[in-house]
């Protein structure tokens, strides 16, 4: 088994994008925090459109398992295809950290522009704003 986090082989490595996420992603904001990271709405400095991000450290207890199940998770992400999913737009990895970016939902959108619909928007659940 490879080193967490390592893309030598290369079906691993296409998995993932070699941008520098933290140059790419600006204005982030936490919305959500769950037992596999946080949530995060950003903006993306070459299309200014606004993203979701979640972040999913691979370091500390459980190292290689934690990465596994990234890469179980990318692979997923990148087949899903539906009309009720939010649609996956890439993952980048960044000091033991998979960031993954998503399209935000509409009522994200509107918390976005509007923080007055806080409490609105913790009645979505961070699941859905993030995979």
């Amino acid at each position: 088994i490879a080193r967490a986090g390592s893309l030598k082989d290369p079906d691993v490595a296409d998995l993932f994008c070699r941008d520098d996420p933290e140059k790419l992603f600006t204005d982030l904001r936490e919305i959500g925090h769950g037992s596999f990271g946080a949530v995060y709405f950003a903006r993306d400095g070459r299309s200014n459109e606004v993203v979701a991000i979640k972040k999913m450290s691979y370091s500390g207890k459980q190292t290689n398992e934690k990465w596994q199940d990234i890469i179980k998770e990318v692979k997923f992400l990148q087949k899903l295809r539906h009309p009720n999913t939010i649609e996956y737009l890439g993952c980048y990895l960044k000091e033991h950290t998979a960031w993954y970016r998503r399209v935000v939902c509409i009522l994200c959108r509107a918390y976005h522009q509007f923080p007055g619909l806080h409490a609105a928007a913790r009645l979505v659940p961070t699941r859905l704003v993030a995979t």
